[in-house]
Formats: structure tokens, C-alpha cells, sequence
């Protein structure tokens, strides 16, 4: 009985690699019948599609798929020892019958897969020579199990493109990006073809070993750079796109930040929701309740749980999560095409398909950035989100604070997620379970209401628990205090659960208290028990005895600086850091003189901390919108005026820049200069830089309109005036298709329009312009507001250099370092979303910047050609370097398939197409369909 032939473990081991890697990609229902698909059926499959397509008058050159067929045949009979007892052969061919199935119905694929396949034949071909002869040399092995895995890899990648949700949608943009991927793998079996060879002419050679070593190396080295290739591409095209949303994830992160302050500082406030029975089942990775609503009155802590229930989502990492925090704090947030467009980053930002297809259909076609349109997107997004056919992918998608919406907009946003949650089922591999926070009101209640839901006012045991151990862990901290009043340990804690149940689910009634009971001074212990019981029960109630208090104390004068204070906080286009806050206070409290010449001191916050909060970024805010809601209500006798804030901070931005141009123009003495920047004079600058063409446009389409004779119109006048004397408006043409919707309210004051249309126009500028001899540190002449700013920049940075500066103490430079070092290395493109994010060294800056150039690139392996700067010139570029265009205009012959309808009785083992009987004259036949 012949001895059983040797096989090599290194060979065996590379296949079922490969082997496995297929299997968890294809799905149980499509692997079924894959063990007994002879190859056979698989020339029979190409032969019934064949019919279809010539049936629907599509007929394809399938003449092309022969050679693949007969290499197929010879090479399973050159790997059939390594495979003998294994399930592994047969997925050298099964996969292509699915794969030309399905990709039948969308011709553009079918046509791409065809001739993919017919370029994966040419290696093959060696194997009508080899496959009887050298089967159990170990050597050879190894190399041709570096075929299978090629093969089977390729498998995987067309297996994925024709089975992913809305594959005919990305499949064009898919493919490009694949194109490079697969002329590696060409590469490497050309590799390997060639390494057989080696092997079969040099049997027994000791150099064998260290050939295929090299083989293997140098084919690992070119996966390497089509890997780094395409993350680099992917990276230039996801900085395109945020540029082209006009927004980043930034801001969601930092917001999401600052509300889990408290939660991460506290523990076990809020881990009883993370237990309850519909919210963990919401959270589970499952098809049950799909669509979810926690609501609660405000203050009941719903910000915080939706907060820490996204936290542990994501530590999780079992699926895609996708969190929106809409805040009276940042204003964007609220808006409907902003919660569109953060959605929309958040789910394509890990899947670079999704990226290539938005950035070539969207992006390099210069298409508008609609509602519609992001809608689309974020729909066909869903659809194919999951890339893996085999395994489900689950999103969860979290909205907290609906109701500080547009009250119009609610009901759309509802409307929307649920068609995001129904859309996901239309994919067998996608689930998507919705989940928001709110307070159940109009107009959405109804709608909500027939929802999942849970609602805090029925799990009042477990909150009262939570601020129980809130109360606790804030009241301990000052347990030192009350050992002074001789408060004992029984005593506090029995004012704990007096607190807790007192609060009735309020967790920020009882931050207030415990805030109270922090900041005030007791002289013995009845008053600090008693606290719980004397304070209002209402928030109303509350915050009007802490505006008594306040107001109690104050002339005239320090109330309107008081409401310039909240004004701020309620009203400014972002939160201001407290350095800017100080500066914007002083110019706009000083009406009469451009150069404010001292700021508001800091212990003015202090006096306002029961309604404010200083926050960990040294950001100002609310303790609560509500609080934002009470002063402005009748109780409050209307504090807050909306109106008369906007435009005092209309007027403190003008009056900024106003002061700027002055100070940072290149003749300024540059002693009094530092000396300014040094002291936060100019803080507010980079604010006013972003936002006071938007106060200007804000105020002109109003329901009151522009007051001529206003200090904020006034003021906005002198600062164009001085603008539009150093150029004139008919030396510069503006494209109308730049032009804000709203210019039309200030076309009467030509010398305001002008400079508002020439700030706007500046801001579409996609890249820098050229760099001029030290301009990093040599003022430039100010020409418009762009060159302000970066003389501004330019300061900041010189300042940030110093060590000393006489009139400034060392712990003043240090602190001055510390605040406003986040303004010295932002991104010097105006539109550039990610502009207010700092960079840590110009060589860092200098790499995103580049993003912004020109970004599309030969998508041809190791072509290392420059960027070009449009489709056309892509097109052409690969006509005349590569003889191809992305998109070639192909005829193709309507050639029917050659291979016999049956395979050869020869061939029992292994069945395939024999043609070894064949004369040369025939393989010149067969080399000849190769080329078709």
C-alpha cells in the first residue's frame, strides 16, 4: 500500500487561514451546499447566467472566464495532497457562482467582477504543466498555498461588495478603492507563479527557502503600502467632508465631557439606570425594542443618564454608537441640519467605503450640502453600515434634550430617527434601536407616547437611592465643617435621606441645596439641618429667592452688569472661556473708547455662582437651562432681554476688532502690543474673528431689523470703514453663489455689505495662500479681517515665547501661557471646521493643513503622482500615465461562453476541464481568450 504523501504543516496552516478568514465572512445561509459545489456546477452557473443576461439583451464577453475555469482545474489537482480530508477545496471556485449570481442584476458590477476574475486566470495558467508532477515537494506546497490564499482573499472582497446593504450604491466608489488592493493581489500571485517556478527548476536547492522568504516579504511590504495608501486617503477624504459639513465632532465630545463631570466625580449616582429592566434591554444588542424614550421632569437628571448609558455603549464596544446632545449652550446643537450633519460624520467615520462614496459623489461633484441630501445619506448609511455578511451590526443612536429644539423642528427629528430605525430592517444584517430624552411635551407627546418609554417619575426609589449617595459624597467633603458646628455623623446622615426624599426625583433641586449649604456661612448646626425644610420646594421658587439675594445687593449699575453677564452665558454663539468672557465684559461696558484699558475682575463670577457654573474647560454656564427659562420669564420681571444682549455683544465684537486693527497693524509700537495681548485685553478676539458678521446678519433680518442709530450699527459702521478704505469695492469681485441668504437686509448700508460680503468670501477659501519670507513672524499689512486674525496669531505666538515682560509678573505670563495657548497653532484656513482646534507644534498644523490641498490622488497602486485638483484631471492623468480611465467607455463584445457544457469523464477526482489531450495549437487558442 503507497505511503501517503508528505504535506507541509506551513502549507496546510496558510490554508486554513485563508479558509477560515471566508468562512466568518459568508453567511450561514450562502455557505450552505458550498462543500459539494463541484466546479462543474460552477461552469454550469456562468452558463444559466449567461442565458439570463443574453434573455434581458445584456449578454457579457463570459468568453473571458475560461481560462479561469481550466486554470482552476489544474491548479486543484496541483493542491488537492494539501487538501485531501479537508472541506477546503472546493472554496477555491463555490464562492464565484454566488458572487456572478447576484452580481448579474447590476451589469457596471458584473462587467468589473468578470474582468477581475479573467486577470485572476493569467497565474494559473502555469498549472496545465505542473499540477501532475511536484505535488509533494514542500516547498512547492507553501508557494501554492500562497495562491489559495490570494484566491480566497479576493473571494472575501467581492463577496463583501456584492452582499453589503446598498452595495449597488457603493459599489463603483467601493471598487476604485479596491482596485488597489486587487492589483496587490495580481502582484502577489505573479509573485508566487514566479516563485514555482524558482522552486521546480532549483528542487533540493538550500536557496529555496531563502527565495520564498523574499517572495513572502516583499508581497507583506506591499500590502503594508496599499494599506497606508488607502488610510491616508482615508483620512484626506474624511477632512474633506467634515470641511464640506462645515462642522466636527468636536464640540459633541466636549459637551458630552462636561455633563459626565459630575457622574465620574460621584460614583454610583447613576448606575441603578444602567440595570433597569427595559433601558438594559434597550441597550442589548437585540431587535427588541427598537425605538425608546426616557423622559422626565426638568431636573430630574436625564442628560446625566443619557450621558453615562452612551459611556458604557461605548466602553462596551459591541456596536456603533451615535450620541447628539442638543444645549442651549451651544446654539448649533438645536438646529435641525446640525444634528443631521453630526449623525451623519458619526456613522461613516469608521467605514471607509461610506467615506470614498460621499467624498466621490458628493464632494468632488460639488454638490450643495442640503437637508435632503444629508437624509439621503445618512439613509443609504444605514443601509449599508454593516460590511461583514456573516454578522449583524448593531447602532445605537442616543438624542438628549429634543425639547430644547426648534419646537417646529421636533416633530421632524422624531420623524427622521424613525425612519432611521425602519430603514436599518431593510437590511438582514442591520439593527438600529433609537433612544431619546425629553420632557414628554408638545408637539411631540403624542407621538412619543406611543413609544417604549420609561419614565423617571415612576422610579422615584431608585433616584432617591442616587441622590442619596450624591448627597453623601458632596457632604463628607466638608465633613471637617461640620464637626465644627458639632454636626455628628447620625445627624448628616439623616439630613441625606431628608434631602433625598425631599427632592422628589430632583437631582437639581438637591445640587442646589447641597451648592447652599457649601457656600454660605452657618454659625450653628440648626441651621444647616434645617436648610433642607426652609429652602423653596419649586425651581422657580428657588432661583427667585437666589435673584432676591442677589439683586438685594446691587445699584443700578450692577444689575446691568449682572445681565450683561448672563447675557452672555445665555446668548453668545458658543460658551466663552473665562479670559474671554473678562474681555468681552470690558468692551462691552466701555461705550466711549475703542482701547478698553482694564478688565472685569474675576471675583464678579463668584457673585453669581447659585445660577452659574464655572466648568472644567473654564467655560461659563447655567447650573441648568431651566434657570436660562426662569429668567426670562415674568417671575424674574425679565431680566434676561435677548434682544438688548445681542446687541450689546454685537457691539463688544466690532469694538474688538475695531481695537485690533489698530493694535496689530505692523507700525503699533510692539512694547504696548505684548503688553495688551499680555494683560487679556484682546481675549475676545478670536470670537469676534467667528461670529461678528453673524451678529450683523442675525440683527438685520430680525423682527425689529437694524437701528441705525444704534452703538452696536455705529460701531460695526467704523470698523467697515476702516476695512473698506485699504480696498476698494470695485477692485473685488464676489461670486454670488457665496452670498448669505440674508445680505439683502443690509444692501442699504453699502459700506457694512461690503465688508460683510468680503469677510464671507474669504471664508470659502480652501487652501492657504502663498507663503510669504517670515511670515510667521513679521505682521503683515491688515488687508480684510483674515489678515487680522492672523496678525492676532502671529502676536499671540511671539508672546507665547517670552519669559519675562516688565509690568508682568511671572505667575501672570504663566497664567496668561496657560489660557489662551489654544489660540497661538489653529488651522489657518478661516472655513476649516477644525479651526479652533489647537495643535500642539506647526509641524502638526502644518499636516492638517495639508489635508486641505488638493486631495485626489491616482488611485493606482504605488503611482506616487501629486495630487490633482479635479476628476477631469484624474481622468486624464491615468489615460496618459496608465492607459486607462477611471470610468472607461468600453464596448464589449457579446462573445458567448466556450467551455463545454460538460466536464470530461476524465476528470473523477477533481472535476474540471481537461486539457491535457490538447495540442499546443490549443493553448495558443486558450492564451488568446485570456487576452479577450
Amino acid at each position: 500500500m503507497p505511503l501517503r504523501p508528505r504535506v507541509s504543516p506551513i502549507a496546510h496552516r496558510t490554508i486554513r487561514q485563508a479558509f477560515d478568514d471566508l468562512e466568518r465572512t459568508i453567511s450561514e445561509k450562502d455557505k450552505i451546499g458550498f462543500a459539494s459545489t463541484t466546479l462543474e456546477n460552477v461552469v454550469q452557473a456562468a452558463h444559466a447566467i449567461e442565458d439570463e443576461l443574453a434573455a434581458r439583451q445584456l449578454l457579457r464577453n463570459m468568453r473571458r472566464l475560461a481560462p479561469l475555469f481550466n486554470g482552476l482545474g489544474y491548479y486543484s489537482k496541483s493542491i488537492e495532497v494539501v487538501c485531501n480530508g479537508t472541506p477546503y477545496l472546493p472554496w477555491i471556485w463555490a464562492p464565484i457562482k454566488l458572487v456572478l449570481k447576484v452580481a448579474s442584476d447590476y451589469i457596471e458590477a458584473f462587467e468589473k467582477l468578470i474582468v477581475a476574475y479573467a486577470r485572476i486566470a493569467e497565474p494559473l495558467a502555469r498549472f496545465n504543466l505542473l499540477h501532475q508532477t511536484h505535488f509533494d515537494n514542500l516547498e512547492i506546497q507553501q508557494a501554492l498555498a500562497m495562491f489559495y490564499s490570494d484566491i480566497l482573499r479576493f473571494h472575501k472582497e467581492a463577496y463583501k461588495f456584492v452582499r453589503r446593504g446598498g452595495w449597488k450604491v457603493l459599489f463603483m466608489t467601493s471598487w476604485g478603492r479596491f482596485q488597489r488592493r486587487f492589483d496587490s493581489i495580481i502582484d502577489n500571485l505573479k509573485a508566487h507563479e514566479g516563485l514555482v517556478d524558482k522552486t521546480v527548476n532549483a528542487v533540493g536547492s538550500c536557496d529555496i527557502r531563502k527565495t520564498r522568504e523574499e517572495v513572502e516579504a516583499l508581497r507583506m511590504e506591499r500590502l503594508e503600502r496599499v494599506a497606508k495608501e488607502d488610510e491616508d486617503r482615508t483620512a484626506a477624504q474624511y477632512i474633506a467632508i467634515v470641511g464640506w459639513l462645515k462642522m466636527d465632532d468636536a464640540e459633541q465630545a466636549k459637551i458630552l465631557d462636561t455633563v459626565l463631570v459630575e457622574p465620574r466625580q460621584f460614583s454610583e449616582t447613576c448606575d441603578w439606570m444602567l440595570r433597569q429592566d427595559r433601558i438594559a434591554a434597550w441597550m442589548r444588542c437585540s431587535q427588541e425594542s427598537p425605538f425608546f424614550v426616557l423622559h422626565g421632569r426638568p431636573g430630574t437628571g436625564k442628560s446625566v443618564l443619557m450621558a453615562q448609558i452612551t459611556e458604557f455603549l461605548r466602553s462596551a464596544g459591541k456596536s456603533l454608537v451615535i450620541s447628539h446632545i442638543s444645549t442651549y449652550t451651544q446654539p448649533s446643537s438645536t438646529e435641525y441640519d446640525q444634528i443631521l450633519r453630526s449623525i451623519l460624520l458619526q456613522l461613516v467615520r469608521s467605514d471607509t467605503d461610506l467615506i470614498a462614496y460621499i467624498h466621490d459623489e458628493f464632494i468632488l461633484r460639488k454638490k450643495a450640502v442640503t437637508a435632503q441630501a444629508v437624509e439621503r445619506i445618512i439613509l443609504e448609511a444605514v443601509r449599508a453600515i454593516s460590511n461583514n455578511p456573516a454578522t449583524t451590526r448593531y447602532v445605537h443612536i442616543l438624542l438628549d434634550g429634543l425639547d430644547e429644539c426648534h419646537r417646529g423642528k421636533q416633530l421632524k427629528i422624531v420623524t427622521l430617527l424613525e425612519r432611521i430605525a425602519s430603514c436599518a430592517f431593510e437590511s438582514p444584517t442591520t439593527v438600529c434601536k433609537v433612544l431619546i430624552s425629553c420632557r414628554m411635551l408638545p408637539p411631540t407627546s403624542q407621538r412619543l407616547s406611543q413609544k417604549h418609554a420609561v419614565s423617571l417619575s415612576t422610579e422615584k426609589v431608585a433616584v432617591e437611592r442616587s441622590i442619596g449617595f450624591y448627597a453623601s459624597q458632596r457632604l463628607s467633603k466638608l465633613r471637617s465643617r461640620w464637626s465644627q458646628l458639632g454636626i455628628t455623623d447620625s445627624e448628616l446622615k439623616q439630613l441625606e435621606l431628608r434631602l433625598a426624599v425631599k427632592a422628589d426625583g430632583m437631582f437639581l433641586w438637591a445640587k442646589l441645596v447641597l451648592n447652599y449649604l457649601a457656600t454660605n456661612m452657618f454659625l450653628n448646626k440648626s441651621e444647616v439641618l434645617e436648610a433642607v425644610d426652609v429652602l423653596p420646594r419649586e425651581l422657580s421658587d428657588f432661583y427667585g429667592r437666589i435673584l432676591t439675594q442677589l439683586l438685594a445687593n446691587f445699584d443700578n449699575r450692577s444689575v446691568t452688569r449682572l445681565q450683561s453677564i448672563l447675557g452672555w452665558i445665555a446668548f453668545a454663539k458658543r460658551p466663552l472661556r473665562r479670559a474671554e468672557l473678562r474681555s468681552a465684559l470690558a468692551f462691552a461696558c466701555d461705550k466711549s473708547e475703542v482701547h478698553v484699558q482694564g478688565l472685569a475682575p474675576n471675583y464678579i463670577f463668584d457673585l453669581c455662582t447659585p445660577l452659574i457654573e464655572e466648568r472644567p474647560d473654564s467655560t461659563f454656564a447655567f447650573v441648568h437651562m431651566s434657570v436660562k427659562e426662569f429668567l426670562q420669564s415674568p417671575e424674574a420681571n425679565h431680566i434676561l432681554d435677548e434682544t438688548r444682549a445681542v446687541h450689546d455683544q454685537g457691539f463688544a465684537t466690532a469694538s474688538c476688532l475695531l481695537s485690533g486693527y489698530q493694535v496689530f497693524q505692523p507700525d503699533y509700537p510692539e512694547d504696548v502690543r505684548f503688553s495688551r495681548v499680555l494683560r487679556g485685553f484682546h481675549g475676545l478676539h478670536l470670537y469676534a474673528s467667528e461670529y461678528w458678521v453673524e451678529y450683523i446678519l442675525s440683527v438685520a433680518v430680525s423682527d425689529r431689523g437694524i437701528d441705525t442709530g444704534s452703538t452696536f450699527f455705529s460701531r460695526s459702521r467704523e470698523l467697515a470703514s476702516a476695512l473698506n478704505s485699504i480696498v476698494a469695492l470695485n477692485d473685488r469681485y464676489i461670486d454670488p453663489n457665496l452670498l448669505d441668504s440674508r445680505l439683502s437686509a443690509i444692501g442699504q448700508h453699502p459700506e457694512v455689505w461690503n465688508t460683510v460680503v468680503t469677510t464671507l468670501a474669504e471664508r470659502t477659501a480652501k487652501s492657504l495662500p502663498a507663503p510669504q519670507e517670515n511670515e510667521e513672524t513679521v505682521l503683515a499689512e491688515i488687508t480684510n479681517l483674515a489678515t487680522l486674525h492672523s496678525n492676532y496669531q502671529r502676536t499671540v505666538k511671539a508672546v507665547l515665547q517670552l519669559t519675562q515682560f516688565p509690568g508682568i509678573s511671572s505667575r501672570d505670563l504663566e497664567i496668561f501661557k496657560r489660557e489662551v495657548r489654544s489660540t497661538a497653532l489653529t488651522c489657518r484656513i478661516i472655513s476649516c471646521p477644525l479651526a479652533g482646534i489647537y495643535f500642539e507644534n506647526e509641524a502638526q498644523r502644518d499636516k492638517h493643513e495639508l489635508n486641505h490641498a488638493p486631495q485626489i490622488m491616482c488611485d493606482v497602486s504605488g503611482c506616487g503622482y501629486p495630487p490633482l485638483s479635479s476628476v477631469a484631471a484624474l481622468r486624464n492623468h491615468k489615460i496618459k500615465q496608465h492607459n486607462s480611465g477611471r470610468f472607461p467607455q468600453v464596448s464589449i463584445p457579446k462573445h458567448r461562453l466556450v467551455c463545454p457544457r460538460k466536464i470530461p469523464p476524465q476528470a473523477t477526482r477533481v472535476p474540471v476541464l481537461d486539457l491535457e489531450a490538447h495540442s499546443t495549437a490549443r493553448i495558443q487558442i486558450i492564451s488568446n481568450c485570456m487576452a479577450l
